[in-house]
């Protein structure tokens, strides 16, 4: 489980103080309270959860996820969040499958990640929608079904979520429908004003070509540098080429661009990992470090890039050929 869907989940239970039903303040004030760091408060909780109370349930689970005034503990997390999903509580459906889905080895499980983001997707909850859809789209965790994923997607698109609706464009982009593709713009460009990074990416690429908007360098490069900023580690890859070779009338930026070369290879951009060490290597815009350049050209390699591979053969060819 990472640490950044931990802290996601604890967010839904205590970012907001509207999180629970009317008539549970006091379960409302423990939450907030173990959030902090009170061990009596988190004590109560489980109490409360031990009792049935499914909100309590739902909470502690959180609490457990996230290591808030507990011990982190994901399978215990995973044990309070079934409890309170078993008996009808959506959220923790959603939540459980995400453990499912993106756990570590000992919980991950994309069968029971599709099963319970399709008890939420049922009750309507448009992100357990979305992600159901996107396991149909690939066959995670069952058979792949495009037509059911589609059907999701626009249940989902409907509310307004705005990964729905950067999937959903992306299956009408691949229409020859010029209806389809139109209606595919709409709903990239209000998922990019909704700051969905990928939304953003691919709009970019569409005012870069001119397919289906008018086309212009400009508006490609702002979406571009929207993408990369919230995330995307092909925006990052995308920004930083240019960045290298000054196209688009970008100024270069060596430096700048080894920049996004590196948030892209810390999220497992091959390329970038592999233009990063070339980077390393040859201190373009950045300080030479030749051992860093090894580590990146061989996590390149691992992933399967064929270039990398050579390189590192060639190296340590030479390497032998030095060697007495």
């Amino acid at each position: 489980m990472t640490r950044a869907l931990a802290i996601a989940l604890c967010a839904l239970a205590f970012g907001a103080q509207g999180a629970f039903a009317a008539g549970k303040d006091e379960l409302a004030r423990l939450a907030r309270e173990a959030a902090g760091g009170s061990h009596e408060a988190a004590a109560e909780m489980e109490r409360l959860a031990s009792q049935g109370d499914v909100l309590a349930e739902h909470a502690i689970g959180l609490m457990y996820l996230g290591g808030r005034g507990v011990t982190r503990d994901d399978a215990r997390a995973l044990e309070w969040l079934l409890r309170a999903a078993n008996e009808g509580h959506v959220a923790s459906a959603h939540d459980a499958a995400l453990i499912y889905q993106r756990g570590g080895a000992a919980l991950a499980n994309p069968e029971q990640a599709r099963r319970w983001y399709r008890f939420a997707a049922e009750r309507g909850l448009a992100s357990s929608q979305t992600n159901l859809a996107d396991m149909l789209l690939r066959g995670a965790g069952g058979p792949k079904d495009t037509a059911e994923a589609r059907k999701w997607l626009e249940a989902a698109a409907a509310q307004n979520e705005p990964h729905a609706r950067y999937l959903l464009a992306l299956q009408l982009l691949d229409t020859h429908d010029d209806a389809d593709r139109r209606r595919a713009v709409d709903l990239l460009q209000s998922a990019a004003a909704a700051n969905e990074a990928h939304a953003q990416y691919r709009l970019a690429l569409l005012y870069g070509t001119g397919e289906g908007v008018e086309h212009s360098n400009d508006q490609a490069l702002a979406w571009l540098r929207k993408s990369a900023d919230g995330g995307s580690a092909e925006a990052q890859y995308l920004l930083a080429t240019i960045l290298a070779t000054g196209r688009y009338g970008v100024p270069r930026d060596d430096a700048a661009a080894a920049q996004w070369l590196r948030r892209a290879a810390r999220q497992g951009h091959v390329d970038a990992e592999l233009s990063l060490a070339l980077a390393l290597g040859e201190g373009r815009g950045v300080a030479r470090d030749p051992s860093e350049a090894y580590g990146w050209m061989l996590e390149a390699a691992r992933a399967g890039n064929p270039t990398a591979k050579e390189l590192l053969e060639n190296m340590r060819a030479k390497l032998q050929e030095k060697s007495p």
